[in-house]
């Protein structure tokens, strides 16, 4: 019962579509560097670009140049993970379904949920002054007030120049709960209570708003994070994904190797609400 179909690019193609489908928070940073990963240990070299100072100019006057620095940054390819699963042909001569392609997809979403609560840790990065609230003082959301907090978040973006599209919000489905009870969210959104794919539930205060169950609480305190697109730079790749047949049994297993990493570049483009879980 061997498997005879089997192209690993074909499968690592299928997994990433999986992967990509029920993502969350990896949908929403940076990933311009995709490609760029080969194996463990990788750099990516990220180009990024600071401020142009503007000078107030007069007639015949000597202009100055501004001297720039280095654009690039590193970020390292430093997460590896894997899976690694066999099925015996007697169970697969009883199904009626793909047995181990069914179980490479339930491994895309494991590493979804595992990319997922690895980005949405980043919140330890966002710019000391963007946090609203404290792990020793968090805030206790309502209806009443939860649209209010999340418009000061976007306040603090504002206030750092960052620019107001590819803004997201990722929430707890507790505080979407209490989003959808608020008046100033149903006059905000069109959407209502209409939740579509990736937990995307509508714009608020100027941010794609998306639910994640992946957000661990820390200390009683759920870290709420508010970010521009390029907040988080991240990069994966699946480098293997093999099948095989053991030697000793009769069955066929699949294993595959996954490679991540990310970095924040630019900690203003972040913002944290501290809310009691």
């Amino acid at each position: 019962m061997a498997v005879t179909n089997f192209i690993p690019e074909v499968w690592s193609q299928k997994l990433l579509k999986i992967f990509d489908k029920n993502a969350v928070m990896a949908n929403l940073v940076n990933r311009d560097f995709e490609g760029e990963i080969h194996n463990a240990g990788d750099v990516v070299k990220v180009r990024t670009f600071g401020d142009v100072t503007i000078n107030s100019y007069t007639r015949d006057m000597t202009i100055s140049f501004q001297a720039l620095t280095d654009p690039m940054q590193e970020m390292a390819i430093d997460q590896q993970k894997y899976f690694a699963f066999k099925v015996d042909d007697m169970d697969k001569a009883q199904a009626d379904v793909n047995i181990l392609e069914g179980y490479t997809g339930r491994a895309a979403i494991a590493i979804r949920n595992l990319v997922d609560t690895f980005l949405l840790g980043q919140y330890a990065n966002v710019d000391a002054g963007n946090i609203i609230g404290s792990n020793a003082s968090p805030i206790t959301l309502t209806a009443a007030n939860v649209y209010g907090y999340l418009a000061d978040l976007s306040q603090m973006l504002d206030d750092d120049n960052i620019p107001s599209e590819d803004r997201a919000l990722v929430i707890t489905p507790k505080v979407k709960t209490l989003l959808l009870k608020s008046a100033e969210f149903t006059r905000a959104t069109t959407l209502g209570d209409n939740v579509v794919q990736n937990g995307y539930i509508g714009n608020v205060a100027g941010f794609t708003v998306h639910t994640s169950t992946n957000m661990a609480a820390v200390s009683g305190v759920m870290n709420l994070m508010a970010f521009h697109r390029d907040f988080i730079s991240f990069a994966s790749q699946i480098s293997q994904i093999e099948h095989v047949r053991p030697y000793n049994m009769f069955a066929d297993a699949v294993k595959g190797l996954y490679l991540y990493g990310a970095k924040v570049f630019t900690p203003t483009a972040g913002a944290v609400l501290k809310a009691a879980a």
